[in-house]
This record gives structure tokens, sequence and C-alpha cells, in this order.
């Protein structure tokens, strides 16, 4: 019994394998593109779509990935979120700032984790797993969020043009600054202390570099499904 259960779970797995990478991909960018914006301009309170889109995400990967560990990591960052919107609504602080950036940070590890399993496991190219390789790219902007909290909430002076605390706009901005270093658009926020500089500087050389090694990638795992069929 528990033999053709594992095997109906893996059949599940490689039917909705690659779907699942594309409504990642879109959940995604609906959550930092669409709600963070929204919530920045108080149009709406985006506190429990987030919530839910958490659990989306975290479903999702239960499915994607046979390994517990990706879905354990989005629990926690799920229990985390939800103590920082608790903390909010009782007294705002950067308390709340810093257990939302530890959500982001294993947010964005399980999904890079999941994805790029998915991504780079040999097989056929699909749409869906070229928008799961935009995932991956999403999933390491996500992070240097997380990181760029991380040092602000340490260094309250090490952005020029933007405050590490608790705001509304916070998200949004912080989400600006980074996908601006991710993909060389620049901005108006500069880093100032040394470790900020870094992390700038690491972003920016990865967003340099993943989108030659992942072509690199894509083509040879084409050029191998080729030969095999």
């Amino acid at each position: 019994m528990a033999s053709g259960t594992d095997s109906g779970l893996s059949r599940l797995r490689e039917q909705l394998r690659d779907p699942l990478l594309t409504l990642l991909t879109v959940l995604l960018v609906f959550w930092m593109f669409v709600l963070a914006p929204l919530h920045a301009a108080a149009v709406v309170n985006t506190d429990i779509i987030g919530f839910f889109l958490a659990l989306a995400v975290t479903g999702a990967l239960l499915i994607l990935s046979p390994r517990p560990g990706a879905v354990i990591a989005m629990v926690i960052a799920i229990g985390l979120s939800a103590a920082a919107a608790w903390l909010r609504l009782r007294q705002p602080s950067n308390v709340d700032v810093l257990l939302n950036a530890s959500a982001w940070t294993l947010i964005g590890v399980a999904l890079a984790w999941v994805v790029g399993w998915a991504v780079f496991a040999p097989g056929r190219i699909t749409y869906h797993r070229i928008m799961g390789a935009i995932l991956l790219y999403l999933a390491i902007g996500l992070t240097f969020v997380a990181l760029y909290t991380f040092v602000g909430l340490a260094v309250p002076d090490a952005f020029s043009g933007m405050a590490v605390k608790d705001s509304p706009a916070f998200s949004s901005t912080m989400i600006y600054f980074s996908f601006g270093t991710l993909t060389g658009a620049g901005g108006d926020i500069t880093p100032v202390h040394p470790l900020a500089r870094s992390l700038f500087n690491v972003e920016a050389i990865l967003g340099q570099l993943y989108p030659a090694t992942l072509l690199a990638r894509l083509v040879t795992l084409e050029i191998e499904g080729e030969s095999r069929r």
C-alpha cells in the first residue's frame, strides 16, 4: 500500500511539476509587484492576502519537492510572518521587520532550492521550465531583500535614500532597490556601509552572470533531450 502511495505521489509530481513552476512565478510576481505597491500606497491592507499566498506557495512546494526541508522552511516562514503581523498590530517596531526579513530569507532559499532542482533536472525544456528559471531569478532578488534588511537593521545609515524601519512602504522600497541592483537598472538608493556595498556587488554580479549561465544550461539540456529522443 505504501509503495502504491509513493508511486502515485511520484506520478502526481511529474504531471504537476512544470505547470506549478508557472503558477509559482505568477504568485510571486503578484505578491512582490502588485500587493507590495498597493500596500505601500495604502490602497489596501494586504497582510491577509499575503498570508494566503504564502500558504499557496507552501502547498505548491510540497507537491514539487519530495524533500521535506523546503516545506518545513516555508512553514517556519509563515509562522514568522504571522508573528510579525501580530506585533505590528500591537506596536510596530523593528522587531517585526526582523521577523519578516527572516521569513523572506527562508522563502527565497526554499524557492531557489526546489525550483533550481526542477528547472535544471534532465528532461525536455518547456515553456513552464523557462517560467521556472524566471522564478529562480525572482527568488534571488527576494533573498537579497532580506539580506539588505538585516544590514539596514544592524547599521541604521547603511543606505542613502532609504531608512530600514517599519512602514507601509518599506517592503515595496526594498524590492525596488534589490531588483534595480539585480537587473542593473540602478536607482536613487545607494549603499553606504561596506557590508551593504559588498552585498550590492554580489547581487549585481549574479544579475549579470545568471542569464548567460542559465541560457547555456538550458541549451545543453535541450541538446541532451534531442539526442535521447
